[in-house]
């Protein structure tokens, strides 16, 4: 049995997930941010298209890229 605080925690999740499911817009732009963000710790971005496709029931990310330059990390020992 669930006390209260659970039975809310569980309703939220259920919320924010059929939220999700129903705007894929919304995760698109969160995920082309979160992408973008991520990529620009390695390279200069000069664009990035992100599209969803769902497929049997699968989710279908296609995400190019297009940089300036490759940052300078430091050098790898063997």
């Amino acid at each position: 049995m669930y006390n209260i605080a659970k039975l809310g925690e569980i309703r939220l999740q259920n919320v924010l997930l059929k939220d999700k499911q129903q705007n894929p817009k919304v995760i698109l732009n969160m995920l082309k941010s979160d992408l973008r963000n991520l990529l620009e710790n390695y390279m200069e971005i000069a664009t990035l298209n992100a599209d969803i496709e769902i497929e049997n029931g699968f989710y279908k990310l296609k995400v190019e890229a297009n940089a300036r330059q490759i940052k300078t990390i430091g050098t790898l020992k063997d």
